[in-house]
C-alpha cells in the first residue's frame, strides 16, 4: 500500500507539470513566430545539456540497442515532433486524443508483450478513462485541423505507449532513461536541425524562446518525465499510465486561462469521468502493478518472464 501511494504521488506530480505542457507548446506554434521543429530544438537542446553529465557518470547501464532506440523513439524527438504538429493544427483540446490512446494502448501491449492480466476493476477503470477522454475531446473534434491532427494525436499516444513498454520490460531507472531520452534526442535531431535550418531560430522572440526552454527544456522534459517513469516503475505501465488522464483535464483548464478557449459543457462531464475512471484504476490495480522489480535483477536487463504474473 506504501509503495502504490508513493506511485501515486510521482504520477500526480508529473500530471501537474505535463499538464502545461501543451498549452506552452500551442504557445509557441500558434501564438509566435516558432514552429513544431524549433520547439522540438529547443527542448531537447536544453534538457540534453543538462543531463549529459548524467549519462555520462551512468553510461547506459547495460541497456542493448533495442531498448534505447525505443525510448528514444517512444517519448522523445518524434514524439514531440508529432504532438507539436498536431497542436499547431488544432486547439488544446485534441491533446485529450494522446493520452487517451496511450491508456489503451499500453494496456494492450502490456497484455501482448509483457503477459500481464488485467482485472475487472482495471479494465473497468481504463475503460472509464477512455470514455472520459472521448467526451473531452469531442468539441475539439469539430473544430479546425481536421482528420489530420487526430493522426497526429494518435500517433503520439502509440509512441508514448511504446514508451511505457520498454521502460518496465526493461526495469530500467526512471533517471536514466530521462537522461538517454533527453541527450539521444539531441544527439540525434539538433545536428540535423542546425544543418537544414541553421541559426534563424535566433531572430525569434526572445520570451518565447525562454518560455520554451525553462518549460519544455528542465519541467516537462527531465522532471516530468522522471516523475512518470517512477510511477510506471513502481504501479506498472498500464495503472502508471491512468495518471496521463489528468493532463488534459489540467490542460483543460490551463487553456481556458491563458489561451481563451473556452471548454465545452461536454468536455467538462468528460473531464469528471476521467477523474473517475483514474479513481477506478488506483483502487484495486492488477497484481503485477503491486510487485516492484526484483533487488536482485540488474539495471537494463529483462525482467525474467517467470517473475511476471
Amino acid at each position: 500500500m506504501s509503495s502504490r501511494w508513493t506511485g501515486a504521488g510521482f504520477g500526480l506530480l508529473a500530471a501537474l507539470i505535463w499538464g502545461g505542457f501543451p498549452v506552452v507548446t500551442r504557445l509557441g506554434v500558434a501564438h509566435s513566430t516558432l514552429d513544431s521543429y524549433d520547439v522540438t530544438f529547443i527542448r531537447f537542446a536544453v534538457s540534453g545539456t543538462v543531463l549529459l553529465p548524467v549519462l555520462l557518470h551512468r553510461g547506459f547501464g547495460g541497456l542493448k540497442a533495442l531498448p534505447i532506440v525505443l525510448l528514444i523513439v517512444g517519448i522523445g524527438a518524434p514524439y514531440i515532433l508529432a504532438v507539436a504538429a498536431g497542436l499547431s493544427l488544432a486547439a488544446v483540446g485534441f491533446f485529450a486524443l494522446t493520452p487517451g490512446s496511450m491508456i489503451a494502448l499500453t494496456a494492450i501491449l502490456s497484455r501482448i508483450v509483457m503477459k500481464e492480466r488485467l482485472s475487472p476493476m482495471q479494465i473497468t477503470g481504463i475503460a472509464t478513462v477512455l470514455l472520459g477522454m472521448a467526451l473531452a475531446g469531442s468539441n475539439a473534434l469539430s473544430g479546425s485541423g481536421g482528420w489530420a491532427a487526430v493522426a497526429l494525436f494518435l500517433l503520439g499516444g502509440l509512441l508514448w505507449a511504446i514508451y511505457n513498454i520498454t521502460a518496465r520490460r526493461w526495469a530500467i531507472d526512471a533517471l536514466l532513461a530521462t537522461a538517454i531520452v533527453s541527450v539521444g534526442s539531441a544527439v540525434i535531431y539538433c545536428p540535423i536541425y542546425l544543418a537544414t535550418r541553421g541559426l534563424g531560430l535566433l531572430h525569434a522572440p526572445l520570451g518565447a524562446i525562454v518560455l520554451q526552454a525553462v518549460y519544455q527544456g528542465v519541467m516537462v522534459s527531465i522532471l516530468g518525465l522522471y516523475f512518470f517513469s517512477r510511477a510506471v516503475t513502481i504501479l506498472g505501465p498500464a495503472v502508471g499510465a491512468t495518471f496521463a488522464a489528468l493532463v488534459p483535464v489540467l490542460a483543460t483548464i490551463e487553456a481556458a486561462l491563458l489561451l481563451g478557449e473556452q471548454p465545452h459543457p461536454l468536455a467538462l462531464l468528460g473531464i469528471l469521468i476521467v477523474t473517475i475512471g483514474m479513481a477506478i484504476s488506483l483502487f484495486k490495480p492488477y497484481q503485477s502493478a503491486l510487485q516492484s522489480t526484483p533487488a536482485s535483477s540488474q539495471l537494463g536487463q529483462p525482467v525474467p518472464q517467470a517473475e511476471q504474473p
